[in-house]
């Protein structure tokens, strides 16, 4: 995962998205090339008289458009923080809904803990107000973002 660290006019902003290989101009391309591809192979079978691939060669593009699709709806996910003043701000979107949550830089508090089933992740706490981050970074990165926050945060 990509974590792009932004400073600027006294704020620091940490940003976490996760890679993208395949850009939807390149999602698109794919799409139209297996499409064709599909025409050609099951519009050969067709005309030789096998016509029952035709449906199998849909049901298969069917199945490619949905796991395609499912791709295109984390694209615009990202975790952000961003410390500016002694105000806190994090943002995170990501397809299960958006969360934005502001904190007092003075009483926040930073810790990695443990989710049931899953990998330990970065919490911020303060007046009883939690959110936990971290599903877009590897536990390498949480422990060195956990770190810097934990030094930016000390007075």
């Amino acid at each position: 995962m990509a974590i792009t660290t932004t400073e600027a006019a006294g704020a620091h902003q940490w940003v976490a998205r996760p890679n993208r290989s395949l850009t939807p101009t390149a999602r698109r391309r794919l799409i139209g090339g297996v499409v064709l591809l599909s025409l050609v192979v099951s519009g050969g079978f067709a005309l030789a008289g096998a016509w029952l691939v035709a449906p199998f060669a849909g049901l298969e593009l069917l199945v490619l458009f949905f796991a395609l699709r499912a791709i295109a709806r984390h694209d615009a996910s990202f975790e952000s923080i961003r410390l500016e003043g002694r105000q806190l701000i994090v943002t995170r979107r990501l397809p299960d809904g958006d969360l934005t949550q502001r904190f007092h830089a003075g009483w926040a508090r930073v810790s990695l803990d443990a989710a049931p089933g899953a990998d330990r992740l970065l919490c911020i706490r303060a007046h009883g107000q939690g959110v936990a981050l971290g599903r877009l970074m590897t536990p390498d990165q949480r422990r060195q973002l956990a770190a810097d926050l934990r030094q930016r945060l000390q007075p």
